[in-house]
């Protein structure tokens, strides 16, 4: 069965006759901004070789510092394998995407006829929003019967402004609005995130906004290491349909960016990303020690990141009674199925109209 790589070490990542090796690196990585630093790697690869079977490879994501060259390339296009690559201070940088396997013209068209027309684009835009939504709704829900006094109410006046807000996104008559009302439920949202963490936890992280470019403290840094491990795991599933990952319905499509696992993650952000830094950091398994500041910003240490990253590779294994289908199905999976439902309403809007994914559990 695939299944993603998480490569933390530095080295060289080679082809092996019809394989993949990580030649490793014994010397220390540099930071890269390091003053002085040519792009040269920090260290030759002089240490062990490790192989693994490209038969077991879905997806590669690269937190060290590796080399790769066109042959390689080459080979994980043929074999169809995405790589993501992250920079020293686990930020996102770039994606390896290999040529598309799965392709339909049809289904191309029919998806930009969806962007081309307003009404139609409208459509799903409300729908991502609305799910989204929803899924924050019982997340809050979930922790708002834990709380009492001044928490408890302030909890329950954020509950009924959303819930009043998802009630009307059936009149919001633009893209615009969608994304304000979206917005401004989130960073209520994320006032709450004290409440939810306790006052033990909340007083070793304090956290009273959203602020991304850089993270501004702890909380900041894993909203941002964990929405980018769920747009990348969006793009690998949309990789696996024949759905155009650039263009997207509530984003607006651009330059250089896969728009629609932005939409699709915004679903699954408060399953996958909330729950995921709620449980780290009650349980402890993250604490201070595991974050670094660098230049006004806050990051994830690379300690940090394997934890959050082993977390997450088993939260995407997780599985959950499917209503429908009637059997076991993991997160991951759940994010397939979002897709194969988008692709049911582009061929056929009038006969199953695209609903995203509420949380039943």
């Amino acid at each position: 069965m695939k299944r993603p790589y998480y490569l933390f070490s530095s080295g060289r990542l080679k082809r092996q006759h019809n394989t993949l090796a990580l030649e490793k690196t014994t010397g220390e990585r540099i930071p890269d901004d390091a003053p002085g630093d040519e792009g040269l790697p920090s260290a030759a690869p002089d240490g062990p070789r490790t192989p693994f079977p490209v038969e077991s490879v879905d997806s590669l994501f690269l937190f060290g510092e590796v080399d790769i060259n066109s042959k390689l390339i080459t080979f994980l296009g043929q074999q169809g394998i995405p790589a993501f690559f992250y920079d020293y201070y686990g930020n996102f940088t770039a994606t390896i995407y290999p040529r598309e396997s799965q392709l339909s013209g049809r289904l191309r068209v029919q998806q930009a006829q969806h962007y081309l027309s307003p009404k139609k684009r409208l459509v799903l835009a409300r729908a991502f929003v609305e799910a989204a939504l929803f899924n924050i709704e019982r997340v809050i829900k979930y922790y708002q019967p834990r709380l009492s006094g001044e928490a408890q109410a302030t909890v329950l006046a954020t509950l009924a402004a959303l819930v009043r807000d998802r009630s009307a996104l059936p009149h919001t008559t633009d893209i615009l609005t969608l994304m304000a009302v979206e917005g401004r439920i989130r960073d209520r949202y994320y006032q709450l995130w004290p409440h939810f963490l306790g006052p033990e936890v909340a007083s070793r992280f304090p956290f009273d906004k959203r602020e991304r470019r850089p993270p501004s403290n702890e909380l900041n840094a894993l909203i941002s290491f964990g929405n980018s491990l769920c747009y990348n795991s969006v793009l690998r599933q949309i990789y696996r349909t024949a759905l155009d990952p650039t263009v997207a319905f509530l984003h607006e499509p651009g330059d250089r960016r896969f728009s629609l696992s932005l939409d699709i993650a915004e679903i699954f952000k408060p399953l996958l990303v909330d729950r995921a830094i709620f449980r780290l950091l009650k349980t402890g398994e993250i604490g201070p020690k595991h974050f670094e500041k660098h230049l006004g910003g806050c990051y994830l240490s690379e300690a940090g990141r394997k934890i959050f990253v082993q977390h997450w590779d088993e939260r995407l294994s997780q599985t959950v009674q499917h209503r429908t289908l009637d059997r076991k199905v993991s997160y991951e999976r759940l994010i397939r199925l979002e897709c194969y439902k988008l692709i049911r309403h582009l061929s056929d809007p009038a006969g199953e109209t695209y609903q995203g994914l509420h949380m039943w559990w």
